[in-house]
C-alpha cells in the first residue's frame, strides 16, 4: 500500500511539474493549463488502463485476418485497471479544483 501511495504521489508530482513547465515556457495561465493538462492525462490514463476497447478489438481482428480465420477471437468485456497513473491524474484534477477555488 505504501508503494502504491508513493507511486501516486510520484505521478502527481511529475504531472504538476510538466504542467507548470508548460505554463512557464509558453507563458500561459497556470489554471487553464492545469485544467486541460489534467483532463488530457486522465483521458490518456483511462485509455491505457482499459481493455476491451477499440484498440484491442482491432488487434484481434488483425490476428484473425492474418491467420485466414483460424484464430478464435475472444469476446472481452470492458474492464478498467485502476492504477497509480489514473489515480494520480484524478488527484491532479482535484489539485486544479482546489487551486481554482483558492485563486
Amino acid at each position: 500500500m505504501k508503494r502504491y501511495i508513493w507511486l501516486v504521489l510520484l505521478v502527481l508530482g511529475l504531472e504538476l511539474g510538466v504542467l507548470l513547465g508548460i505554463s512557464l515556457f509558453f507563458d500561459t495561465d497556470l489554471l487553464s493549463t492545469m485544467f486541460f493538462g489534467s483532463i488530457f492525462f486522465m483521458f490518456f490514463a483511462f485509455i491505457t488502463g482499459s481493455t476491451g476497447d477499440v484498440f484491442s478489438k482491432t488487434g484481434q481482428l488483425a490476428a484473425f485476418e492474418s491467420q485466414a480465420g483460424a484464430y478464435k477471437p475472444k469476446h472481452e468485456t470492458l474492464s478498467l485497471r485502476i492504477g497509480p497513473f489514473l489515480v494520480g491524474s484524478i488527484v491532479c484534477f482535484i489539485v486544479y479544483l482546489i487551486m481554482e477555488t483558492l485563486m
